[in-house]
């Protein structure tokens, strides 16, 4: 067995990230910090607001307050630091040894300044540092629920059309106990008809239903989160059978309060059942944390071992959305001994 403090096996794990956000605004104003040190800027954004007075979605808007804190003006929202953050952000995968990543973006700011089109073509050039690296890459656009399905139809149309830009899939998020995933059957269709891949947040701040609607009514190949599967046995059943893949990511899950420490997350009992689960980190900056520190914790409370943690990265792997023959090779890149 891996004891989880054994921190340079866990950072040698080749691995495979597929739940992690750009957190435009946090990474921008950490970019503008260093060219200008005197800026009044935020320190430890994960410190900012105490979200423990609130519940449920409420909760992760007032962490979130982090990012709206300090507002940044419209001119660092430039195509050459949009690429910086997106190179940054891959230059920390590969320095925790991550062979693949996929990133997500849906901040209404970016896209209102630069457009859909000229975020993902930043993203894209920022992306190049991942061929230096070695790490193969994707980009995932977020579209959020409260914002309605026309919107969500509008990006969808324009990430289908940047298919020169590495995006490879689409993510329903935001307020899905008030904002069902049926609204948005139409706009996520033209993305899977479109041949990207299809995640939906689901089963985090509401029950099982909404994973069973992301996978029957939108077609998810994976679900963001999904730890509310944990309540129905059936559900369970079903997204082994159908091989959905759940993104956990742990410690985002214990700050925002939807279980109350590591160590009665559901995603041992996940693993004992034969769920398809992955790791992630979530919102790194925002939450102070990595995927190999997610790792490490996980491995710690669940006493998951060696093998248990390569096989996380196989699963991982063979949920990329990649074409089937890369995600065999990555399979094959992570399952190497290090």
């Amino acid at each position: 067995m891996v004891d989880a403090t054994e921190l340079p096996y866990i950072a040698a794990l080749p691995k495979v990230e597929l739940h992690v956000h750009l957190e435009t605004s946090l990474r921008l104003r950490r970019l503008l910090q260093r060219c200008d040190p005197d800026r009044p800027l935020i320190g430890q954004a994960h410190l900012v607001s105490d979200p423990s007075r609130f519940a449920g979605y409420d909760r992760l808007r007032r962490l979130r307050y982090a990012e709206r804190a300090n507002r940044l003006p419209d001119f660092a929202y430039t195509r050459a630091n949009i690429a910086a953050i997106t190179a940054e952000l891959i230059a920390e995968a590969s320095r925790q040894a991550v062979r693949h990543i996929e990133v997500r973006v849906g901040g209404q700011r970016a896209f209102s300044v630069l457009g859909v089109r000229g975020m993902l073509e930043a993203m894209a050039d920022g992306a190049g540092e991942a061929r230096r690296l070695g790490l193969s890459y994707g980009t995932i656009v977020t579209v959020i629920r409260e914002r309605g399905p026309e919107e969500a139809d509008r990006i969808i149309a324009d990430a289908v059309a940047a298919s020169d830009c590495a995006v490879v899939g689409v993510d329903l998020a935001g307020d899905e106990e008030n904002y069902p995933a049926g609204l948005f059957s139409a706009p996520i269709a033209r993305a899977r008809d479109a041949g990207l891949g299809i995640t939906v947040h689901a089963g985090e701040f509401a029950g099982p239903a909404g994973v069973w609607a992301a996978v029957y009514q939108l077609g998810a190949a994976r679900i963001g989160h999904g730890i509310r599967a944990i309540e129905d046995p059936a559900l369970m059943e079903r997204l082994c059978e159908r091989g959905v893949a759940l993104e956990i990511c742990p410690t985002s899950n214990v700050r925002l309060g939807l279980v109350p420490a590591m160590s009665a997350h559901p995603v041992g009992t996940f693993l004992k059942q034969g769920v398809p689960v992955t790791i992630n980190s979530d919102d790194p900056v925002l939450l102070g944390t990595t995927l190999t520190g997610e790792l490490a914790c996980i491995a710690q409370a669940h006493r998951l071992g060696a093998e248990s943690l390569v096989n996380l990265q196989v699963t991982a792997a063979r949920a990329a959305f990649l074409p089937a023959g890369e995600r065999g090779s990555l399979e094959r890149a992570v399952r190497l001994k290090t």
